[in-house]
């Protein structure tokens, strides 16, 4: 080996430890506010126990505040069917429940859904910050960085982790109380579509399956987030490494590094609060469009659930760029073979839940937002590292 090649793979070898250390910084940010979230889940289920009583004497449940926040909880794998977005606060009436989530302190919007909810006896449960003002609604508190702290924001996957905390307390507290909310499959699981359209029809299933005592369900979802995070960051951080490396060249060469995603959350993610803007948005496109965006020397990168939905990889390499892909796989398909340039696993399973209800005939809670909130901010995090 010449001086020559030393000497490159010594640099190399520094740019990827220093890549690695940053994006691995974040994810321990993370794992911190899971701990902090694991700590309070004695207070997360006392609060689902204090509304729930609401929705089963027909009460409606709504989201509201964030935008990413209504989006992942709305029509979701794992979530409730019958929850879902508030449209106006006029439309609350008493019983309603709404979840409230924020990235920092509630707009005049999200006051006034505050204000409304106290006219007639309607209840919040304000999910946010811990610098957030409580308003007088039951409150759950995230230990999170926000937008302008330093670093980019943990807010962002922490809320998603304790809107889903709180959905399985709530639904276990529900099973207390002889009712069952009927629960979404993934729709691109093989029978989900017509499995949701049997449940569709419920306000709550026929059969309750037995009483789910507290903590339990909130418990089990915190650690295997917890799990999946630790595995993409001990496996891919070469891939992650490599993914900045070709992002950082080809912002370098005055080229474009897109953003494309499939998923409720991840489309949000580049609008809010603290994100660095490292990445062009490519949102809403379908991929037989992408020659007329997409220019040759391009860099996409990819961040979707189990593979490319639609020709992606082959209209990206039509248009003479490169694609990186972060998904999960397919039974069929794993996450390092989508043909893509550079393939990351997205480290979660197919299906897109985590949590089992004895008796019930699917599983409860996605990781996939929280998981592709933390990678879309890990990718950036590298990408800053690596001098994009």
């Amino acid at each position: 080996m010449t001086m020559r090649t030393r000497l490159w793979w010594l640099m190399t070898a520094m740019v990827t430890g220093c890549v690695a250390s940053v994006w691995a910084d974040y994810a321990a940010d993370v794992q911190a506010g899971l701990r902090q979230l694991v700590l309070r889940l004695p207070e997360t289920a006392q609060v689902a126990a204090l509304v729930a009583p609401a929705l089963a004497q027909g009460g409606q449940a709504y989201l509201a505040g964030d935008r990413g926040f209504i989006s992942e909880g709305w029509g979701r794998a794992g979530g409730m069917m019958t929850i879902k977005g508030l449209g106006s606060p006029d439309d609350l009436k008493a019983n309603d429940v709404v979840l409230l989530g924020l990235l920092g302190e509630p707009s005049e919007a999200d006051q006034r859904v505050i204000a409304r909810a106290r006219e007639v006896g309607a209840q919040v449960v304000l999910m946010g910050p811990e610098s957030a003002e409580r308003w007088g609604c039951h409150y759950l508190p995230i230990a999170a960085r926000t937008a302008g702290q330093g670093g980019l924001p943990t807010i962002t996957p922490l809320l998603m982790a304790q809107l889903w905390t709180f959905t399985g307390e709530l639904v276990a507290a529900l099973t207390r109380l002889g009712k069952m909310p009927p629960m979404y499959q993934s729709i691109l699981v093989p029978g989900g579509k017509e499995r949701n359209a049997e449940h569709l029809k419920y306000t709550w299933e026929p059969e309750t399956p037995a009483p789910v005592a507290p903590i339990i369900l909130g418990r089990t979802y915190l650690a295997r987030i917890s799990s999946y995070l630790r595995t993409f960051t001990a496996t891919q951080r070469d891939g992650l490494a490599e993914a900045a490396r070709l992002a950082a060249e080809t912002r370098r060469a005055g080229r474009t590094v897109w953003f494309a995603c499939l998923g409720h959350l991840p489309p949000e993610i580049p609008a809010q609060p603290g994100d660095p803007g490292l990445l062009e948005p490519l949102l809403s496109l379908e991929p037989e469009k992408l020659p007329e965006r997409v220019k040759p020397g391009d860099l996409i990168i990819y961040l979707g659930y189990y593979e490319p939905y639609g020709p992606w990889v082959e209209q990206t390499h039509a248009a003479g760029a490169l694609i990186v892909t972060i998904v999960a796989g397919t039974p069929q398909r794993s996450a390092y073979e989508m043909g893509a340039d550079l393939n990351l696993s997205g480290c979660w399973p197919f299906g897109d839940t985590t949590v089992d209800i004895p008796g019930y005939d699917v599983r409860l809670l996605p990781p996939s937002g929280f998981m592709q909130a933390v990678q879309y901010f890990m990718v950036n995090e590298a990408l800053a590292a690596a001098g994009g």
